[in-house]
């Protein structure tokens, strides 16, 4: 029975108190081992548990990098190597002079940054009767009696051993995305001889790497071969281009607006941008180079090593989107791309200008680099040794301090395919060779793509690659299916890195079947087929390259004059039937 209790109000008066409310005069005893508290003592243990683990796991991590990154190349440490170091600008002759003597080893490897310069050291030491393969993430071409490898840097083979091995554009060992990769080839490379090139603001910590390995090396400077001019006179677009320009912009839509604009004034041109295969781009050089086309349209994927007759390069922009930001472009990649022009042998001297600031392209030629100062290094393969998961290995590895001189490579990328691929397999070995293949992973359709092969492989089942192969209709080909193409060609290149890694041989002829069917397409629209300039999203008419927006003044305007109406509508200035008679004041013109 419920016992009333009394207690005191504020004024004064005593009264029963409320029923189930506690008093001064009698505690109600509280209970032990309630179910909440029992909950939350299992939560600080399971805490408590979880912090131990990661403390473990953070230590096994530690006590597995040793005390200097050049002992995870224990190969290479066994040998004498020695370093030519090559430093210059741009057009100095930096890889011609590596690459001649790779042509005189019994066996070697030229790694670079792109699979186009791969391609070119490939056909190059062909036609020099140098039996050279070719090796990249999406191809493989082998050719009879050849001792001579030209190959992208990701696909360094470290349990080979060459006499002679060079070493392209060695500045990108400081690059957050891929510089781990050049870090890796310089100290654990297992080459009697090295031939590093580098640009000047890289020479530093080059030279640090190799002094850390205890290595011997010489230091070759070079000089640019042509001088390199910047215009006074204004340039005009595309009243001022002239035969053996290129036109330098920052995106693939700039680049065919540029290109329509100079076949709309009976110009014709080649295009070079990231996203054409790289034998469409070496065809559009070829053209360009042999006088097929009196002008070339690229972005800075020129800037790596292409060597094509160019005597003036113009830059039509100045800014570039970085995968984080639009920002102005640096002073060591104006050089890069600015040094492309004046083609030694074919031209006295190399001219530089812009559609506007040409001082701001003057003050960046002449300008210092900032030095590169520390090296990239990346996700250490021995780590997957530790007993624990591959995210778990990840996260750590991200979180543990790097050495004195060098940087973590942005692991960002491999802890999002990791988390992805991990709802079908804990097996961290096969989820380590899913994540390392190569591709686009912001394309959501070749991510679509990936997630399939992976869970298909994850279970031992096989992607059925004929409904993978994209199918082109055997007819002409227009400017419309361009970006289509380049998207086929795209999953074509995914297929080929999965077939191969997880050795699905049987699909690899097919896969290059269609990857030479589509870049003939792709060769014959760019040769053959006119270009659409840009257009307004919303009526259709053509609108200038450079036009900041992808709507025209005009339908902004009405979109303006629309939204001012309607404003005006809710707020009663018109009676609502007017809604319906109110017409365009342009719909004529419009």
């Amino acid at each position: 029975m419920y016992k009333k209790e009394m207690h005191r109000r504020p004024d004064g008066i005593y009264a029963a108190a409320p029923r189930g409310r506690e008093t001064d005069l009698e505690e109600k005893p509280k209970k032990k081992n309630s179910r909440s508290e029992r909950r939350k003592r299992s939560r600080r243990r399971k805490q408590e548990i979880r912090k131990q683990k990661l403390q473990a796991l953070h230590d096994a991590v530690l006590h597995s990098i040793p005390d200097q990154y050049i002992d995870l190349y224990p190969r290479a440490r066994m040998m004498e190597r020695h370093f030519t170091v090559h430093i210059g600008p741009t057009n100095s002759g930096k890889t011609y002079d590596a690459v001649q003597a790779l042509m005189k080893a019994e066996s070697g490897v030229y790694l670079g940054p792109l699979r186009l310069l791969a391609y070119e050291q490939y056909e190059n030491l062909n036609r020099k009767e140098v039996p050279c393969n070719l090796l990249t993430g999406e191809e493989r071409y082998d050719t009879e009696g050849a001792k001579i490898t030209a190959s992208t840097i990701e696909m360094c083979d470290f349990s080979r051993t060459y006499d002679v091995a060079v070493i392209d554009e060695g500045q990108m060992v400081g690059d957050l995305e891929r510089g781990g990769a050049w870090t890796a080839a310089i100290l654990g490379l297992c080459a009697e001889e090295i031939h590093l090139c580098a640009s000047e603001n890289a020479e530093e910590i080059l030279l640090k790497l190799i002094e850390e390995c205890d290595d011997d090396y010489d230091v070759v400077y070079h000089e640019r071969q042509t001088p390199l001019l910047v215009e006074d006179r204004s340039f005009r677009f595309p009243g001022s281009v002239q035969p053996g320009d290129a036109l330098i912009v920052y995106s693939r839509r700039s680049v065919h607006a540029v290109a329509a604009e100079l076949q709309r004034h009976k110009i014709p041109c080649s295009m070079i941008y990231g996203a054409l295969p790289y034998d469409v781009r070496h065809e559009q050089a070829r053209r360009f180079a042999e006088g097929e086309t009196k002008v070339v349209v690229a972005t800075d994927a020129i800037g790596m090593g292409l060597n094509m007759p160019i005597r003036r390069i113009v830059f039509l922009e100045m800014q570039k989107f970085d995968g984080f930001e639009k920002r102005d472009l640096r002073s060591d990649e104006i050089k890069q791309v600015a040094g492309r022009a004046g083609r030694y042998g074919i031209y006295e001297e190399g001219y530089v200008s812009s559609l506007g600031q040409r001082p701001f392209i003057r003050h960046g030629l002449k300008a210092k680099d900032k030095p590169v100062e520390k090296a990239v290094i990346s996700f250490p393969e021995s780590l997957l040794d530790i007993d624990a998961s591959l995210l778990d290995l990840l996260k750590r590895w991200a979180e543990i301090p790097v050495h004195e001189g060098y940087m973590r490579e942005n692991p960002q990328r491999a802890i999002r395919l990791t988390e992805i691929a991990g709802e079908w397999s804990k097996d961290k070995y096969f989820l380590y060779q899913c994540i390392t293949i190569p591709f686009d992973e912001k394309d959501n359709r070749l991510l679509s793509l990936w997630r399939e092969m992976v869970q298909l492989e994850a279970y031992g089942e096989t992607l059925p690659f004929d409904d993978y192969i994209p199918y082109v209709p055997k007819r002409r080909q227009t400017a419309d299916d361009l970006e289509k193409l380049t998207q086929s060609y795209a999953r074509c290149d995914l297929l080929y890195s999965y077939a191969d890694k997880f050795h699905h041989t049987e699909a690899i002829p097919d896969i290059m079947e269609a990857k030479r069917y589509l870049s003939t397409a792709i060769m014959h629209v760019l040769a053959k087929e006119k270009l659409r300039s840009r257009r307004c999203r919303m009526c259709g008419r053509e609108i200038p390259w450079n036009y900041p927006h992808a709507v025209c003044e005009r339908c902004m305007s009405y979109r303006r004059w629309r939204r001012n109406w309607e404003k005006d509508l809710d707020n009663d200035y018109l009676p609502a039937e007017a809604y319906d008679t109110l017409e365009d004041p342009d719909e004529e013109t419009h």
